[in-house]
């Protein structure tokens, strides 16, 4: 098994440009793994208030078995599109990601009652 707590400057780089390339929030990130969203937010962290060594690799365990992620998958220094299995191609919203969208709608209503030009 893989320590994944000695490479969390390139897990946390490969996680960030997973998430660009399928377009995830830490939110949806967080609802699709069953990974708190405080804990993702550590997990993207550098420093002081990162999480110890064992709950941080259970987490990226987590992270690779929920997108079928090989082991060294998160530890390439340079992610590329290929990096990561493509899902198949769905023609509806699942329900998970429309709940994500409504999320969304609903922060920037707020945003927009408190927004002055």
């Amino acid at each position: 098994m893989v320590n994944y707590y000695n490479h969390q400057q390139t897990v946390k780089e490969s996680i960030i440009a997973f998430m660009r390339q399928k377009g995830y929030s830490r939110l949806t990130l967080s609802k699709l793994t069953n990974i708190p969203r405080s804990a993702i937010d550590q997990l993207l962290l550098q420093g002081e208030e990162n999480i110890d060594m064992s709950t941080y690799n259970a987490y990226i365990l987590q992270i690779n078995q929920r997108f079928n992620f090989a082991e060294e998958n998160l530890l390439k220094v340079t992610p590329n599109p290929n990096l990561f299995p493509s899902p198949p191609a769905q023609t509806e919203r699942s329900a998970l990601a429309q709940e994500a969208l409504d999320g969304l709608e609903q922060i920037l209503d707020v945003f927009s009652m408190y927004y002055k030009k």
